[in-house]
């Protein structure tokens, strides 16, 4: 799964990174905090649903539950009420309910700094614990979800032996080689991919011709290669 050239990847995250700072949504309200409680609410509230829907749950979510203990406080009946804009209300709340009880038993209410104990809490995987380092603490980690791996694919024809990509220690390997060290820089990268999946490079009708990757994407050139495009 190796061999990428370092200026190959090095490009890749520049024209990432300049893309990012053009088009990027660096005001979703989760990207504006460093606050790790409300990162990794976003995090888990994002699987299965889209960004648009999250966004109208998310500030209304924290209003009520601006902290682990304050919802165990609230109980089953108001998360769910909260939560059912966005479906699967009683699973994703019993989850939450779940989460914040461990938060508040074995850390005292902190969401942990390390990935071990990040993991090791209550719905929370490889992705949301690296969101959380990532953006709450400043760790440069790459946040790899199939959007990202649909890139990383398309680019660099990048291929997973496993039915579940995201749980490939190779793929996450590759993935935080690609980082870059300032964990700055490291953020909007990371974002920068996650955005450029949602908008140009789309797991159906992909924007090819929009696309700042276009030149070095091998899934594109092998297209071209076939034929004009409309």
């Amino acid at each position: 799964m190796g061999g990428l050239s370092g200026e190959a990847v090095a490009e890749f995250r520049r024209r990432i990174i300049e893309w990012y700072e053009e088009h990027g949504d660096r005001n979703l309200m989760w990207r504006s905090t460093r606050d790790p409680w409300a990162v990794l609410v976003a995090a888990l509230l994002l699987r299965k649903t889209s960004t648009a829907q999250v966004k109208k749950t998310f500030p209304e979510f924290m209003r009520r539950f601006p902290s682990p203990e304050s919802l165990l406080s609230a109980g089953m009946r108001e998360v769910e009420e909260v939560l059912k804009p966005l479906g699967m209300q009683k699973v994703r709340a019993g989850l939450f309910l779940r989460l914040a009880s461990e938060l508040m038993r074995k850390h005292r209410g902190e969401v942990p700094r390390s990935r071990d104990e990040l993991e090791n809490l209550p719905g929370v995987g490889s992705y949301a614990a690296s969101e959380v380092l990532l953006r709450a603490y400043g760790k440069p980690e790459p946040l790899l979800d199939r959007n990202v791996i649909r890139v990383l694919e398309r680019v660099f024809g990048v291929r997973s032996s496993k039915k579940r990509p995201h749980t490939d220690p190779e793929l996450w390997s590759l993935a935080r080689g690609m980082l870059p060290e300032d964990p700055e820089e490291a953020e909007e990268f990371s974002y920068g991919v996650l955005d450029l999946a949602r908008k140009v490079c789309r797991a159906r009708r992909p924007k090819c011709s929009e696309c700042v990757l276009k030149d070095m994407c091998l899934h594109y050139n092998r297209l071209e290669a076939r034929g004009p495009r409309s």
